[in-house]
């Protein structure tokens, strides 16, 4: 797990060498054990490669980026995972390739050098790169296949400059802000969709996509963007086969693909920890990793054993029962106030959700242990269905095909949960236009005006809304908290859910293995019978770094949120609506009770610290 950035140009190197240089520190966090960087001249372009390394495959200087090949060919600076490089490195080994490392990286190297681009797919893994091969002083950059690990790059005229994060490319070109990605987290508490990023002129490059440049004569380029992945068509192909797949068969593959998922992201020259929320996923990961050869494992969870409403007590039957030692952050508002600036600062772009800030607080607790990877559960309620939404999705589609029997018995089964829920009706109830309008929630902010459907149309498949729940609609926001707070502190995420195995087998499903009983993730439920508590087993509240967030509000938050608010007032004011007061639409009262108001408060912390940068890059 690393950071990457880069320059590929037709022109000569000038000043792009010290812009990554800048980029690569303005990057330590994601990797404090090793930097470099590299110039590339050819004939026609020339490339400034810049990389910060946390080591977790060969710790040696063997597996330092950037690193060539062998034969000084190709050149990479990548970020990220391949899992199956040791079955990968064996078959290059059989087919004649040397190596010199241990490293997943060469790995990537020599299978480029044999396949090209046909090597992207072959990676079981989570990943963004760069090649330059000197042969066609061509240059290439992907990403995995849901787009773990985020790639931003910027075209101008006839030079392309990229990285892990984004913040040090708009200040080095004096980018602005872009109102349209900031309005849709504001509506919908959705960023991370399509090609959008954060700033005017910069695009992320698309999950499951390569991006090609070539040199074509002085001071020209042309780029080429190909997919080498399409979820649905290999869910529609698999989804014909599982039609009729009986109940155990089911089970039965389902704890082959997780078992395997998880065995292959235990493999580390570094201690792997977990991250626990006392759930369903994260649980059904920490059971199926103590299964495999390791010393005792550590896990990490946001909650206190003694405290009934955290995650804390669930957390500590899984850790008696499958002998895991816990350390449980349970912080005091003042630390919260200070991890909630910590995490602004870690993060890209604005938060949607009070929850990541105690996903940062649980992964710097894993740091300061000592640990560099930890396993989690995300992706399992886009993939099982998991989310509220998709029972409520089913029961309007049984009701709009005339199954009102089916419907009624299926109502009946969600009864216990609404019961176990009760408390969180009215935060639902609150945010329920994010699916019911197109124009999403209401805010007092001046942004453009947003539009995004992100319900269900009743008649459509579920596995569509699936689909869209891992390509927009929920997962990539998901995963650019997950990758900003665990790389601020330095800690590598490893998510077996999103092994494409699993996703896909997941998603192609019939429903009624993934929907039953009032359950969703059903099927995952059968199969860690015996493995988990029961209490999380059949759990029927939803858990996922829970927090008490009116506490902390009304603890202190509340009053920290306003103060930053005001001494930002100058650079935040042109976003606030005519007449409206700081105190009044970011009281604790509507911090609270408004559905909009924290991505708000969050987003115009966000605006003016990057507005500051902005204006501080124009008068240097």
């Amino acid at each position: 797990m690393c950071g990457i950035a880069g320059v590929y140009t037709p022109r000569p190197i000038g000043p792009f060498r010290s812009h990554v240089e800048r980029i690569v520190e303005s990057q330590h966090r994601r990797g404090p054990d090793f930097r470099a960087v590299e110039t590339i001249v050819g004939h026609r372009s020339c490339a400034v490669f810049g990389h910060n390394r946390l080591s977790i495959i060969d710790l040696s200087p063997a597996g330092n980026q950037p690193m060539w090949d062998i034969d000084r060919r190709l050149c990479v600076v990548f970020n990220g995972e391949i899992y199956n490089y040791v079955e990968l490195r064996a078959e290059l080994l059989a087919l004649g390739h040397r190596f010199i490392s241990n490293s997943d990286t060469e790995v990537i190297l020599e299978s480029f050098k044999r396949w090209g681009p046909d090597a992207f797919p072959r990676f079981n893994g989570m990943f963004a790169m760069a090649l330059f091969d000197t042969r066609n002083e061509r240059l290439y950059l992907a990403r995995d296949r849901f787009g773990v690990k985020p790639l931003y790059y910027v075209l101008r005229d006839d030079t392309i400059h990229f990285a892990s994060t984004c913040g040090e490319i708009a200040r080095l070109l004096s980018l602005s802000p872009s109102l349209e990605y900031l309005a849709g987290g504001v509506h919908y508490g959705l960023y991370e969709h399509a090609d959008t990023a954060p700033f005017v002129g910069m695009k992320a490059l698309l999950p499951g996509h390569w991006l090609q440049i070539d040199p074509v004569g002085l001071g020209n380029q042309i780029s080429s963007l190909k997919s080498y992945y399409d979820l649905h068509a290999n869910v529609e192909a698999l989804a014909e086969s599982l039609a009729t797949v009986s109940i155990e068969q089911a089970v039965d593959r389902l704890a082959a693909l997780l078992d395997d998922a998880v065995r292959i992201r235990l493999r580390s020259d570094v201690p792997v920890a977990v991250s626990l929320s006392g759930g369903l996923d994260s649980s059904t990961v920490a059971a199926l990793a103590v299964r495999h050869p390791m010393e005792k494992l550590r896990g990490f969870t946001f909650g206190d054993p003694r405290v009934r409403t955290s995650e804390g007590p669930l957390t500590a039957q899984l850790a008696e029962m499958a002998d895991i030692e816990v350390t449980y952050v349970w912080p005091s508002i003042s630390e919260i106030c200070q991890s909630y600036e910590e995490t602004l600062s870690a993060q890209v772009s604005p938060l949607a959700d009070a929850s990541a800030i105690a996903q940062y607080m649980v992964f710097r607790s894993a740091r300061a242990a000592g640990f560099k990877v930890l396993l989690g559960g995300q992706g399992a309620d886009e993939t099982y269905m998991g989310y509220r939404k998709f029972q409520w999705f089913h029961f309007w589609q049984l009701k709009a095909q005339g199954r009102y029997v089916e419907a009624l018995g299926f109502a009946l089964t969600l009864l216990p949960t609404l019961f176990a829920e009760r408390g969180r009706w009215v935060d639902s109830w609150n945010s329920r236009n994010r699916y019911l309008k197109r124009s999403g929630l209401m805010t007092v902010l001046r942004l453009p005006d947003s539009e995004m459907d992100i319900g269900n149309a009743p008649l459509q498949s579920l596995r569509k809304r699936q689909i869209l729940d891992v390509s927009s609609a929920s997962l990539p926001t998901l995963l650019r908290y997950e990758d900003s707070n665990s790389m601020g502190s330095s800690i590598e995420s490893r998510l077996p859910f999103l092994d494409y195995r699993v996703m896909e087998f997941g998603i192609a499903l019939p429903e009624a293995l993934k929907l039953r009983g009032g359950h969703g993730k059903w099927i995952i439920r059968r199969a860690m019978a015996g493995k988990i508590p029961e209490a999380i087993r059949v759990g029927r509240m939803k858990k996922g770094f829970n927090v008490d967030y009116n506490h902390w509000i009304d603890g202190g938050l509340g009053d920290h949120i306003r103060t930053m608010l005001h001494e930002r007032f100058d650079q935040v004011s042109n976003w606030l609506a005519p007449g409206a007061s700081l105190d009044d639409v970011f009281s604790s009262e509507q911090l609270k009770l408004r559905p909009a108001a924290f991505v708000e408060a969050t987003t115009l912390i966000w605006l003016a610290n990057a507005t500051r940068h902005s204006l501080a890059v124009l008068d240097s």
